[in-house]
């Protein structure tokens, strides 16, 4: 079973807040208040999504955060892949793992066509 944790899921809606902000800046506790989150743990996903390189900020009163880059240069899978590390593993993932149950091939098709489809969406696709 393919799930996001709460930390994508808050990246996720973060992101898609500050594509339809269209480059003004937007503070947390804005984001936080509109979609019910908690502001505090926004917070900690938009600082690890600003260490990536994928949002900025502006200290201040009037500050906020706005995307680094367009949204449609923001795949959905390298957000994943920064909140989540790895989105799908399991012991048939690893190199010298002997797979017993005889799934391997088809667990590693399955994690290939998801990073594949996860590559091809962006953070424009969460906004149109």
């Amino acid at each position: 079973m393919f799930k996001l944790s709460q930390k994508a899921d808050y990246g996720l809606i973060l992101l898609s807040n500050l594509a339809r902000a269209g480059g003004k800046l937007t503070s947390i506790s804005s984001i936080a208040q509109k979609n019910k989150l908690s502001s505090k743990f926004l917070s900690q996903v938009a600082q690890e999504l600003k260490k990536a390189g994928i949002i900025t900020a502006k200290e201040g009163i009037t500050g906020g955060y706005i995307l680094a880059k367009k949204p449609k240069e923001i795949s959905l899978l390298q957000v994943l892949e920064i909140l989540e590390g790895g989105f799908v593993e399991g012991k048939c993932f690893e190199k010298d793992h002997e797979c017993k149950c005889g799934a391997k091939d088809i667990w590693i098709q399955m994690r290939k066509g998801l990073e594949e489809s996860f590559g091809k969406k962006t953070v424009a696709d969460l906004v149109r």
